[in-house]
């Protein structure tokens, strides 16, 4: 069955290309401008849908366009140019020497503090 959109297609298409955050509410009013016989609220519905379509036919578009071409160069990201290696970002290693000398050293205090 032929829907209501469907001799509307290529309009809403240019209507969303030009303005993606259009809703359906919006192009429902803009189509009831143009033919008030036939559109009204009851297709909000159907035009919904056909813009979830478009959205995600978009997004997918864009997603695919972001895979084919890196964003930007490997090397220095934050402009400053640094070359060498990267500084460490995980936590120090456990020492345990290093531990139990603050332990005796504690223990030393306390009984001096006494």
């Amino acid at each position: 069955m032929p829907s209501k959109l469907d001799p509307h297609v290529a309009l809403i298409e240019r209507w969303f290309a030009a303005e993606p955050n259009l809703t359906a509410i919006a192009i429902v009013a803009r189509l009831a401008e143009r033919h008030p016989e036939q559109f009204g609220n009851k297709q909000h519905s159907i035009v919904q849908r056909l813009l979830r379509a478009l959205r995600q036919t978009s997004a997918q578009r864009l997603i695919a366009e972001g895979c084919e071409t890196p964003t930007q160069p490997p090397g220095a990201v934050d402009g400053s140019g640094y070359g060498g290696p990267n500084p460490p970002t995980a936590p120090p290693l456990f020492q345990p020497s290093r531990l139990i000398n603050q332990q005796t050293d504690k223990h030393r205090l306390g009984n001096i503090l006494r």
